[in-house]
């Protein structure tokens, strides 16, 4: 599973969010649909495979978390939007950065306020019949959304400083066409390229496989991540995260898979380089790998 149920707080945690804490606890997390205890894996920051929660026991009959498997598969296929409405953490409708976690009381009433998605707990099954697409608090469950359901990209999405507000709209590919001037802000993303990040105390640059060609050569799109006063932790997460999904990316290649490595975020292009783009929040950027489906419009 991406993401679980921190026991206390009540709150959605997504599994690659783990890898800024000091400290885990592994039976802290349960299935967000139902109790069943889930514990985190791969977090730590010399695993090379991707962060995710692992349930020993099965699902709770009846669990919804359990039957979204199937609804992934199917919205390669085609739209699963009834099915969407009612599961927040698969198609999230919003952005909503937040500094910290909101810890509370686990004896008192949840709020939405505190567990980011509307829940309604059955005490006898211990079944969570949820309702609406929850925020996310960063743009990583929002990215793998819009690889997951490409048949449903018409679906709201508010992000702020960015003014449109579909999956459809919202994001923009950087392709190898030649550099473009993007003035208005989006979820950008491309390919990731095989050439590792170069890091400084300052920054880290992170080409892309897009960009222009010149005489058989690329100039690449570049993402420039402004990471000076970002924690070790998340500087380390980040590095961890990218060594993983060029890995992904390779393999895939050399397996003529069609799944790709991509590499997503909101940030601002150069004033003077075009091939460039500056991020600022570690909560901004992030890497997915999958398949990049684009239906055929009818």
């Amino acid at each position: 599973m991406d993401n679980a149920r921190d026991r206390i707080t009540q709150e959605i945690v997504e599994a690659e969010d783990l890898k800024l804490l000091a400290a885990v606890d592994t039976y802290g997390y349960q299935c967000p649909g139902c109790q069943t205890q889930a514990f985190p894996r791969s977090y730590r920051p010399e695993n090379l495979v991707r962060a995710h929660f692992q349930l020993r026991d099965p699902h709770v009959s009846g669990c919804e978390v359990e039957g979204e498997i199937k609804v992934i598969a199917q919205g390669k296929r085609g739209s699963v939007q009834q099915e969407l409405e009612t599961s927040p953490g698969l198609s999230p409708a919003r952005l909503q950065l937040i500094e910290d976690r909101t810890i509370v009381d686990p004896a008192l009433p949840h709020t939405e306020s505190q567990t980011q998605s509307v829940r309604r707990s059955d005490g006898a099954t211990g079944l969570v019949r949820r309702e609406g697409r929850r925020a996310a608090n960063s743009i990583r469950p929002i990215c793998r959304a819009f690889l997951r359901f490409p048949f449903d990209r018409h679906l709201s999405l508010a992000i702020p400083g960015i003014a449109p507000t579909t999956y459809q709209t919202a994001f923009k590919k950087l392709r190898s066409k030649g550099l473009e001037p993007c003035p208005n802000a989006r979820v950008f993303y491309g390919e990731l390229a095989w050439t590792p990040a170069a890091e400084s105390p300052e920054h880290l640059t992170i080409s892309l496989n897009a960009g222009e060609w010149e005489e058989k050569k690329l100039t690449p799109y570049q993402v420039v991540v402004l990471w000076s006063k970002w924690s070790a932790a998340a500087r380390g997460r980040l590095k961890n995260e990218l060594e993983i999904a060029r890995q992904e990316n390779i393999k895939a290649k050399k397996d003529k898979q069609a799944s790709r490595s991509y590499l997503f975020f909101v940030g601002a292009q150069d004033a003077k380089n075009p091939a460039i783009f500056h991020v600022l929040d570690h909560r901004l950027i992030c890497t997915a790998h999958d398949e990049l489906v684009f239906p055929v419009r009818s």
